[in-house]
């Protein structure tokens, strides 16, 4: 007997995944200026993972 098909929830986005990261280091009681500093490296690397893939293109 077949399993009916059960809707999958929407994919994550990059932003989505960023927050999160950011949000677990303020909660793990991690310095704001460390924070900021995280994010930026977050930010890059978004930025350079996205760019290599346009190049694929």
């Amino acid at each position: 007997m077949p399993t009916p098909n059960v809707p999958r929830p929407p994919r994550r986005t990059w932003a989505y995944a960023a927050t999160t990261i950011l949000v677990l280091a303020l909660n793990q009681g991690w310095a704001a200026t460390d924070v900021i500093k995280l994010a930026a490296v977050v930010l890059v690397l978004i930025a350079l993972v996205v760019g290599a893939g346009q190049d694929s293109e």
